[in-house]
């Protein structure tokens, strides 16, 4: 039997034209892989007349992906996430964690705590590099391709499909300035909060409420509600906390976040018998299939870090009582 020549598709075409549909058209798509518009263009025409399909509309002023596209460009992302894998995998042969980790976390976490744990985590570890995305919104671990994800909710959560670890507990607290405490009302329970500047951090910025509500568990068992109007509400808790210590108002935070300011004695905790709401931070990731060695060196350092970072709060916590 003659042997016969098997042609092979260019595969830089499906990895193009998945690009497009990811950033939304040419030009932006052309920008993130530095490729002229031109250039992807003629990649998706070849990719359309070998495949005999037309996978986006055009025009001067439409892009639009068709529905046979849409199915393609699953099947393009599943194909980039196998061959980053397949990478990995090669990578992880040899021994020494290394390659490309991306990452999600909260601005707020970033900004705080982890900001300084990332940096070390490179220095143990210089042929892995980090690309981390912080942002407050939530991420799609899968379509976002990304390996990890740090979520800080107030709800605990499950998904069939990803893998969550706990990484902490943190309780809400009330803080204050040192001065403004100073200022405040003398007086037990909720009650002295009335007519107190507060600071409010919103879980979304569609939420323009004019009213802020905070809920407590005093130290009797009864349920509690505090109703204000912030004098500043904020999505970003490095700004709320800053609000905070110049005095702006008194706020509700994650002691996470305001361990610092209460050991150097900046603020002040308000009403420490009363319980809040509780955070739980979590790591989150792919279940499917096993993590490539760098990604999971990553893993056990947060959490070792984060065991190393609960024992110091609860010292905190003890210390307060």
């Amino acid at each position: 039997m003659p042997a016969t020549e098997t042609n092979f598709p260019d595969m830089n075409d499906y990895a193009y034209f998945a690009a497009v549909v990811r950033y939304g058209g040419f030009s932006a798509a052309g920008r993130v892989l530095g490729l002229p518009k031109s250039k992807l263009s003629r990649h998706i025409t070849a990719l359309e007349d070998r495949l005999g399909v037309r996978l986006i509309e055009r025009t001067v002023h439409r892009f639009r992906v068709t529905e046979i596209g849409q199915s393609l460009y699953v099947y393009c992302e599943n194909m980039l996430r196998e061959a980053e894998r397949a990478t990995k995998a090669v990578a992880d042969a040899n021994g020494e964690p290394q390659g490309t980790i991306r990452l999600s976390v909260p601005t707020g976490l970033l900004e705080g705590s982890l900001g300084a744990i990332f940096p070390e985590f490179l220095l143990l570890h210089p042929k892995i590099q980090l690309q981390i995305l912080a942002t407050d919104q939530r991420v799609d671990i899968i379509n976002d391709r990304l390996d990890l994800a740090i979520r800080a909710q107030l709800t605990e959560e499950t998904d069939a499909e990803l893998t969550m670890r706990v990484l902490s507990k943190v309780d809400l607290i009330l803080v204050a300035s040192k001065d403004m405490a100073a200022r405040l009302p003398t007086g037990e329970g909720i009650e002295s909060l009335d007519g107190v500047p507060t600071v409010s951090f919103t879980s979304g910025m569609a939420e323009w409420r004019e009213v802020d509500v905070w809920d407590f568990t005093g130290p009797d068992g009864a349920l509690y509600r505090h109703e204000h109007r912030p004098r500043m509400s904020c999505r970003s808790v490095p700004a709320v906390l800053e609000a905070i210590h110049a005095g702006v108002g008194v706020g509700l935070l994650p002691d996470i976040v305001c361990a610092e300011g209460l050991r150097h004695g900046t603020l002040v905790r308000l009403l420490p018998d009363y319980q809040m709401s509780q955070a739980t931070i979590y790591l989150v990731f792919t279940a499917s299939r096993g993590l490539p060695t760098a990604v999971r060196t990553l893993v056990d350092f947060l959490v070792e870090r984060f065991r190393t970072f609960n024992v110091a709060i609860e010292g905190d916590r003890a210390g307060a009582a």
